[in-house]
């Protein structure tokens, strides 16, 4: 049988993965990156735990999947600008990555891009960046819109059209860490589209004693304003005393989707979902939501789906 192609290897096809491989079904995951989790990465460095992507969560998501990957007690609070009840995975988020992956034993290329997608003779064919062409039993499509949409122009050209002007917010995020009598708490920011939102946390997993981690959304690009005057700007607005101890920033092109904020987002994507030929899914932030657990089911059904469709 040929094997099952996923495309991307964030948490939706590392869950995909996961799935496919319970159902003892062989798979190819392509990534296009040289690592696992797409936006999602933590840095430990001298008793802080940074995140590059993205930092806290809702407590009442559905967290049930945690436990079967030894997860059960990995959420640590976090205090919140909007005054929500908020977590953090303890270990940063790049936590849940690596459980994902850690068993995993289909076959998965790294620094890859598929140029496009099709069928010939009855299966499925992927046209590969380096000129090679590879089929396939089913597809499970894992990317970012913005990159479906190159990919489906020959195999779903209705799907490819609707996905071309996918829009992406402008968000870099920013962690920043203060000794706790350095910095205000809670840190007030003057109300401004350029913070959309900012959380923080002491936990002793988190930050070594006496200090305190800062995560901020900012809409500055570091390629139009540097690193060090952004975190300067911050540090300035914030009225902070001291010197920041630690600092990150990072800036994912397509790591903030604007579609799942809008109240027809699922009824937008039922539609994508209809225009798909069997035996191809979608799953990801794009298509399916933001939170983690929405991003973890999604690629679990979308290997049902796969499953189901290979059986008949």
């Amino acid at each position: 049988m040929r094997d099952v192609v996923i495309i991307g290897g964030g948490l939706s096809g590392l869950s995909a993965a996961r799935e496919l491989q319970r159902l003892n079904i062989p798979y190819r995951l392509i990534e296009v990156k040289k690592r696992l989790g797409g936006s999602i990465v933590s840095e430990s460095t001298d008793g802080f735990v940074l995140d590059g992507g993205a930092f806290s969560f809702h407590r009442d998501d559905d967290w049930s999947f945690l436990p079967e990957l030894g997860l059960q007690n990995a959420l640590v609070p976090v205090v919140d600008s909007h005054q929500r009840d908020l977590v953090a995975f303890s270990g940063g988020t790049e936590m849940l990555v690596n459980a994902l992956a850690k068993d995993l034993n289909g076959t998965f290329i790294h620094r890859m891009a598929i140029s496009s997608l099709g069928t010939l003779d009855g299966k499925f064919t992927l046209c590969l960046e380096n000129g090679l062409m590879w089929d396939a039993a089913a597809l499970i499509v894992a990317a970012p819109a913005r990159h479906a949409e190159r990919m489906f122009r020959t195999l779903a050209p209705e799907l490819s059209f609707r996905l071309f002007n996918y829009g992406y917010d402008t968000i870099t995020r920013v962690s920043v860490g203060y000794k706790k009598d350095d910095m205000p708490v809670p840190p007030i920011f003057p109300w401004d589209v350029a913070i959309p939102f900012y959380s923080w946390t002491d936990s002793p997993q988190r930050v070594p004693p006496g200090h305190v981690l800062l995560n901020l959304g900012v809409r500055m690009l570091p390629k139009a304003v540097k690193a060090e005057a952004i975190i300067s700007e911050i540090h300035r607005q914030i009225k902070a005393q001291g010197k920041p101890v630690i600092s990150r920033v990072d800036y994912w092109e397509d790591a903030d989707p604007l579609p799942p904020h809008l109240p027809d987002f699922t009824e937008k994507t039922a539609a994508l979902e209809g225009l798909l030929p069997p035996g191809v899914a979608l799953a990801g932030s794009d298509y399916h939501g933001l939170s983690l657990a929405a991003r973890v089911a999604a690629g679990q059904r979308a290997a049902q789906s796969i499953g189901a469709y290979l059986k008949s």
